[in-house]
């Protein structure tokens, strides 16, 4: 073999070595980088331990000498049916719903009257300053129900009840979500609701609502219960019998955390019934990818 040759020879073989070197360094460059950056959703029991760690922290930076774990948990203490994960949905829906405070009354002799009037001939007539209503509005209802199903990280059921007459109503959200590990956190919530709204033809076109609530959320989960003071203010616009938007911020606590529920959907349909979409996401320094995403539900009213 000449000595050019083996050179080559020698060449070749030093670009064959160091490609498989090369080879072997990107393959575990690649497995380094997938290990590295591999998400998945958190567990349930991962968030509510994130939070009761967060809120130990908060604790102590308030008043260390204070800090009780039962303190602020008393808020209506034995009066929520349990989150073993043993239950269904549905069933833990209507427990919940035959415990909810509230009084319905349906009577409003006056409701309806003014459904057919354009703006001008209803302007001139003499009117009551309470809500006008249609049955079957989804406006400040006599009775309405919602239920959506909302595609986030977590499988989330989410069911909502409003019962109302003229400027007061009551108002309840519970909201299951279930992890991969079958963990469910339930959210409820609570609302005394003030509202105006309903038929205005001489202030806007079509139907509005304007609310704004007080109530109590409660967080039960598979590691602790807890229960604060919460905030909402609803807004409903329905420029057209069968077109709906509506928008439904809240504010409340888990444990010492602060948190924002923001909920904005449009519907499709005529009045007694509708089919809505929207989105829905949990602020707490950050948006909550766990909680947060996008719903398809269906929304009876009265």
């Amino acid at each position: 073999m000449t000595a050019k040759a083996q050179r080559n020879e020698e060449v070749v073989s030093s670009f064959l070595a160091s490609s498989r070197l090369c080879g072997h360094s990107l393959l575990l460059g690649y497995l380094v980088v997938g290990l590295v950056f591999q998400t998945h959703a958190g567990s349930i029991k991962e968030r509510e331990a994130e939070i009761k760690e967060r809120s130990a922290a908060k604790s102590e930076e308030q008043n260390p000498s204070q800090s009780s774990p039962s303190a602020h948990s008393a808020f209506g203490s034995g009066t929520y049916p349990s989150s073993g994960g043993g239950g269904s949905f549905l069933g833990d829906f209507l427990v919940w719903l035959v415990a909810a405070p509230f009084q319905y009354r349906a009577d409003d002799p006056t409701s309806g009257s003014a459904g057919g009037a354009d703006a001008e001939d209803w302007a001139d007539e003499p009117h009551s300053i309470f809500p006008m209503h249609l049955p079957g509005e989804a406006t400040v209802p006599y009775v309405r129900f919602d239920y959506n199903r909302q595609f986030a990280d977590w499988d989330t059921d989410d069911a909502r009840l409003e019962l109302g007459y003229k400027f007061v109503a009551f108002h309840g959200r519970f909201t299951r979500h279930t992890d991969d590990f079958d963990d469910n956190l339930d959210v409820r919530q609570y609302y005394a609701l003030l509202r105006y709204g309903g038929y205005r033809p001489d202030f806007l076109p079509g139907t509005f609502e304007a609310a704004i609530g007080f109530g109590v959320v409660h967080h039960a989960g598979d590691v602790d219960d807890d229960s604060s003071g919460a905030l909402t203010i609803p807004l409903k616009y329905h420029p057209f019998e069968w077109l709906g938007f509506e928008f439904r911020p809240a504010w409340y606590r888990w444990e010492k955390v602060r948190m924002g529920d923001y909920d904005i959907s449009a519907s499709l349909g005529l009045r007694f019934l509708q089919l809505r979409g929207g989105y829905r996401w949990i602020w707490d320094d950050g948006m909550v990818d766990e909680q947060s995403g996008f719903y398809t539900g269906v929304t009876v009213s009265f």
